[in-house]
């Protein structure tokens, strides 16, 4: 669960919405949408954050993202979304070790690449909070947030991970 599922959950349906915003953009948003989605499904690989075992996770998503795209080539993009999960401990076997749900924000401004990354001065971050149950009863929360923020050459001159897990 860990960073990757909301920053691929950021990536893929994110990415398919950016271009290229700042608060300071001149004039309107020469694009502006919304886009809501319901159960959306995605799987990945990443690992159980009370153990670090490797496993296949599925999600179902809903959300919603606000994107908005100026003329001079900058973006603004915020969305939210609502999942639940089953997590597979690989090797998998079919059966899922352990099951939850997880809220995630993110937001970005600025020269933003739709892959990930700047390509001049930009910022994104993103937070998220999850709650699950083990196979045999026990749980788990987690939250992650973080923040990059990009010079005007599209390099990371901050880029700040904070992850926590409790489990029982």
């Amino acid at each position: 669960m860990r960073r990757h599922l909301i920053v691929s959950t950021f990536l893929v349906l994110g990415g398919a919405l950016w271009g290229t915003t700042t608060a300071d953009a001149q004039g309107p948003p020469i694009v502006n949408t919304t886009d809501h989605f319901a159960n959306e499904p995605d799987t990945f690989i990443d690992v159980h954050p009370c153990t670090g075992q490797a496993a296949e996770i599925t999600t179902l998503d809903t959300g919603v993202i606000h994107f908005a795209a100026f003329a001079d080539g900058t973006v603004h993009l915020t969305g939210t979304i609502r999942s639940t999960f089953s997590a597979d401990l690989l090797p998998t076997d079919g059966i899922p070790d352990a099951t939850g749900t997880v809220v995630g924000w993110f937001g970005g401004n600025g020269l933003l690449l739709e892959e990930g990354g700047a390509f001049g001065k930009a910022q994104s971050a993103f937070t998220s909070n999850g709650r699950g149950t083990n196979a045999d009863g026990s749980t788990f929360t987690f939250h992650q947030n973080g923040n990059i923020v990009f010079d005007p050459n599209g390099d990371p001159k901050v880029d700040v991970i904070h992850e926590t897990a409790h489990c029982s």
